[in-house]
């Protein structure tokens, strides 16, 4: 019991970046050997002005017991803020990855751009934090779609 308080309060204190984060959910469960934590159940993180909600979430941690990926799964909606942008969506899965600072939202992505008022839909979409750039994937079934209005 001792070493899943030490292990919820490090995902607490460490989960994305040097910021606060709070991570609940209905479940928690951790496996020590395989450095993997399990959150179930109206999974809600939030940190700073970034937030996502799933039906559940696996933290990866490194062999330094660092977070190296979290992966949340299952009705999964999010909102996402760069420098110069703010994302508010919805996906099947989404992943952040703490070491690079992207997200990568997939399975039928809907998104928009709030600053901008554009509206992102496709297969995958990633932001880079660090960059600022986005990237959007279709497949043959699904194209990209971006939608957005033009004052001429």
């Amino acid at each position: 019991m001792k070493n899943i308080f030490i292990i919820l309060l490090f995902c607490s204190l460490s989960l994305f970046a040097k910021e606060q984060v709070t991570v609940s959910a209905d479940s928690f469960e951790a496996d020590e050997f395989k450095k993997v934590s399990y959150f179930k159940g109206s999974v809600h993180i939030k940190k700073g002005s970034d937030e996502i909600k799933a039906d559940s979430l696996m933290i990866v941690f490194g062999e330094d017991n660092k977070p190296i990926k979290y992966e949340a799964k299952g009705a999964v909606s999010f909102k996402v803020k760069t420098e110069n942008q703010n994302f508010e969506g919805s996906s099947n899965q989404i992943i952040y990855e703490p070491l690079t600072k992207k997200y990568i939202a997939s399975g039928d992505v809907n998104m928009v751009e709030t600053v901008k008022n554009q509206i992102l839909k496709g297969e995958r979409i990633s932001i880079d934090r660090i960059s600022g750039k986005s990237k959007i994937s279709g497949s043959k079934n699904r194209p990209v779609k971006f939608i957005f209005t033009v004052d001429e």
